[in-house]
């Protein structure tokens, strides 16, 4: 049997696929969300020690920040489902069914 035609190589290597691509999803989001929470913390602190002081222009494109991470979260989410619905549907084709 080929080897590329082989239905359990196949399935390992969409496993592994969609591994990768769910972790590098995560690790983006991850990685917005905490450079999301590092401005804010610091325009936070300049606020507290200072007010006039800060620099306000930390909020500037927070709103497309804020889009940005919300629209990875939902590829996250959209992902992790699939992933899960998968493990469902293969989960059940291993059932025993009598009455078949």
């Amino acid at each position: 049997m080929n080897e590329q035609n082989n239905p359990f190589t196949q399935l390992s290597q969409i496993f592994i696929d969609n591994q990768r691509a769910f972790s590098v999803k995560c690790q983006n989001l991850i990685d917005r969300t905490a450079t999301f929470v590092n401005k804010l913390n610091t325009v936070k602190n300049q606020l507290n020690e200072n007010a006039f002081d800060a620099d306000l222009n930390l909020y500037l494109n927070i709103e497309e920040e804020a889009r940005l991470i919300l629209l990875v979260a939902k590829e996250v989410e959209f992902q992790r489902d699939q992933i899960a619905s998968t493990v469902k549907l293969l989960k059940k084709s291993n059932q025993i069914k009598l009455n078949k």
